[in-house]
C-alpha cells in the first residue's frame, strides 16, 4: 500500500471497525473537523445531495482514527480517539484496542497483498460514558 486515497480508506475503516467491535468501547471521538463536516452536510439545501455523497465516496477521514504511513519504513502510524464505558477499566480496553487495532491493520494490508509493514497504534481516552 502506498497511501493512495483508497488504501487510507481501507485502513482506516479496518481500525474503526476494530475499535468499535472492542468491548468497552462507548464511542470514537471525533476531532473538530469531523464535527465541523457533520454540520457543514446537515445544513446542505435539498439539492445538494450530491455533495454529501462525493465527501462520503472520499472517505479519506473516520471519525476518531487517524492514520499516517511512516516516513521511510513503509509503516502505519495510527491515533484512536475513544470513549470507554463506565465499569471498564480504561487501561484494559485500550489494550484490547490497540491488539484489535493492530490485527485489523496488519489483515487489511496483507490482503492488499503486501507484507506486514510495522505498525504503531496510539489509543488515548477522551471520555468515560
Amino acid at each position: 500500500m502506498t497511501g493512495t486515497a483508497p488504501q487510507l480508506a481501507h485502513v482506516l475503516t479496518a481500525a474503526a471497525d476494530a475499535a468499535r467491535a472492542t468491548p468497552g468501547v462507548a464511542f470514537l471521538r471525533p476531532g473538530l473537523a469531523d464535527v465541523v463536516r457533520g454540520a457543514a452536510a446537515r445544513r446542505l439545501p435539498a439539492g445538494a445531495g450530491s455533495a454529501v455523497t462525493a465527501w462520503g465516496a472520499a472517505r479519506t477521514r473516520v471519525a476518531g482514527v487517524r492514520a499516517e504511513r511512516t516516513p521511510g519504513t513503509g509503516g502505519w502510524q495510527l491515533r484512536v480517539h475513544l470513549a470507554v464505558r463506565r465499569g471498564h477499566q480504561a487501561l484494559a480496553v485500550t489494550r484490547a484496542v490497540r491488539a484489535a487495532v493492530t490485527s485489523a491493520v496488519a489483515a487489511a494490508v496483507t490482503e492488499a497483498g503486501e507484507p506486514e509493514p510495522p505498525i504503531a497504534v496510539t489509543v488515548t481516552v477522551t471520555d468515560i460514558t
